[in-house]
Formats: structure tokens, sequence, C-alpha cells
């Protein structure tokens, strides 16, 4: 892990302060003059961020012994789709604070973070057009950008499909995060890999492993609502917004009827309803459901899975990534994560 640590510092020295000023720059250029897009999107970036969708890239081409220079527009298109998504994410989930600073929609009002989400969509199929490739290469990434972006608001519209049912199931929850989640790091990973012209059978490979990645990632970040600290100015924030997590989901179906209908109720509640104490009941009802402990499972499954699909397999740099990627992830609930 020290070594895939430092490979990613120093990608991350040599190359993000471009990616983030091609995305400056782009913005800039095609904004209308005086346009209001440039500060708004210039204040949300300015919260930082792990910039992960943007390192993907440029580590998959490091992988693959392509010069991730090539790669940058493309990662700054995968980290302007990203950001694109949280700025509407945020609007949708009524939260208030991203890493310490107020949402683009708490700061500048609902419509205009609508606005400014649009916007950052199509910067980034401006920022693909700086591909130094062939021009049906640059197609053929706006096309899979397009997918996955498709791909993407599906999961997320099937967010809010979970919230409705009943008792939603644990397939209907995975089929929402390896579209709404997945969809992030499927389109940086397999795209990456198209550019470096890699073998079609080693792309699918890596959008399947990607698909695991998303699983992972957000499963954690559903343990770490709860369980540590996401930096969003509250703990149980999820809970609070009536999201249905993998914790949520399992705990609904196998938990005491008498809990289970609390759990469903207080999710329902809305945000001003629901107090330290309540989040707490939760933490220790998904423990005593042993909802805690599937998703943790889980995470060791896909973590499996990821690294074992055949042509990723017989490439080891890739696999290692792969497998490196999934340790990183796991990283903020390591206190609680130990695989056997």
């Amino acid at each position: 892990m020290r070594e895939f640590k430092q490979r990613l510092a120093v990608l991350r020295e040599r190359h993000l302060d471009e990616v983030l000023a091609l995305i400056e720059e782009t913005v800039a250029e095609h904004s209308p003059p005086g346009s209001s897009l440039v500060p708004m999107c210039g204040y949300h970036f300015s919260t930082g961020g792990k910039r992960l969708r943007a390192m993907l890239p440029l580590l998959v081409a490091d992988a693959l012994e392509v010069d991730p220079g090539r790669l940058v527009p493309f990662a700054a298109a995968c980290e302007m789709i990203h950001n694109a998504t949280l700025v509407h994410d945020d609007l949708q989930d009524g939260d208030r604070i991203r890493r310490g600073q107020e949402t683009v929609w708490a700061h500048y009002g609902a419509a205009r973070a609508i606005n400014l989400g649009d916007a950052m969509l199509y910067f980034a199929i401006l920022l693909v057009e700086r591909l130094d490739a062939p021009p049906e290469r640059r197609l053929a990434t706006v096309a899979r950008l397009a997918r996955d972006v498709i791909r993407v608001v599906d999961g997320q519209e099937r967010e809010f499909l979970l919230k409705e049912a009943k008792i939603p199931t644990l397939a209907e929850y995975f089929t929402m995060v390896e579209g709404k989640t997945s969809g992030l790091f499927a389109l940086p990973a397999a795209g990456a890999a198209e550019l470096c012209e890699a073998d079609p059978a080693l792309v699918d490979a890596l959008s399947k492993a990607a698909t695991d990645l998303g699983v992972i990632f957000q499963i954690q970040d559903d343990v770490l609502d709860l369980y540590g600290d996401k930096g969003r100015g509250e703990r149980g924030s999820d809970i609070g917004e009536g999201k249905i997590s993998a914790l949520v989901v399992h705990c609904l179906q196998h938990a005491p009827q008498d809990q289970a209908r609390w759990l469903r109720e207080l999710l329902v509640a809305g945000r001003e309803q629901v107090m330290a104490a309540d989040i707490e009941r939760a933490s220790a009802l998904f423990i005593e459901a042993g909802s805690l402990d599937f998703a943790l499972a889980e995470i060791g499954r896909r973590k499996s899975a990821a690294t074992a699909y055949p042509a990723l397999a017989a490439h080891p740099r890739l696999a290692n990534l792969v497998a490196q990627m999934a340790t990183l992830f796991v990283e903020p609930i390591e206190q609680i994560y130990a695989p056997e």
C-alpha cells in the first residue's frame, strides 16, 4: 500500500494542478462574458476533495505504461462530471455543508445550483474535446461519458424510488448503487483504458471491477456516516435525510418487526425530527440486527470479486491497481473493518 500511495502522490504532484487549471480554463473560455457560472464553479471546486475521479484515469494509464499526461483532459472531464453530480446531489438530499463549507444550493439558492450542475455536465464534453486523439476516439469517449452519466442519473432516480418502497430489497439497493456510485468509477477506469487502446476484454473487465469498487466505496460511505466522520457537520445525516443504505435495507429485512417499523418511521420523519438519541438507537440496532456485519462482509466479497475477472487477473499491474484502490476506499473505516 505504501508503494501505491507514493505513486499516487507522484501522479498527483505532476498532474493534478494541470487538471484543475484545465477545468478553470475551460469554464472561463466557454462561459459568456460576465457569466456567474465562473465564480459559482470556482466556489464549488474551492472546497477541495480527494479528486479520485481525476486520479483514476491517470493511474490506469500509468498501469498500462502509457503517459498519464495524455489523459489529463479526460481526467478533468471525469472530475467535472463527478462534481456536477455533487452539486445536484447536495440539493436533492438537503445537505447544506460539504467539506466544511456551504454547498452550492445553500450558498446560491436551489435554482442556481441546478443551473450550475447542468452546465458542468456540458463543460465535461468540452474537456473531452481537448484530448489529443483522433476525432473518432474523442467521439467514442463522449458516447461513453453520456452512457455512464445516464447510468448515474438512473441510479439516483432508483434511490428515490427505494425511499418509497415499504421494504426495499438488497438486489434493488445494489442495482441503485451500481448505477449512482459505480458509474462514476467505471467511466474514468474503463474510459481511460479505451483511450490507452487496451484490449476490449480488458476494458470490460476493468468496467466490472470499477463497478465492484463503487459498491465498496458506497458501503463504506454508508458505514462512515454512523460510525465515523464524513465531514458534513453532523453524524447520521443519512438517517436524517431518509437515505436507503446497505445498513437500512438489511435491517428492515432482519430486525424484529417493531424495530423495523420504528426505523421506517424514523426515515420518513424528516431531518428536523431526527434527534441525536434516534441516531444512537439506529446505530445500535444495525449492530444488533447484524446489518453492520453484513455491510462489512459485502465489502470483503466485492474486494475479492474486483480482482477475479480473468482479463484483469492476466494483467498484474491493473489487478494490483484495483486491489490497492479497494484498500484505499476502506481506510476511513479501517478501525471497524477487519477482514479475516
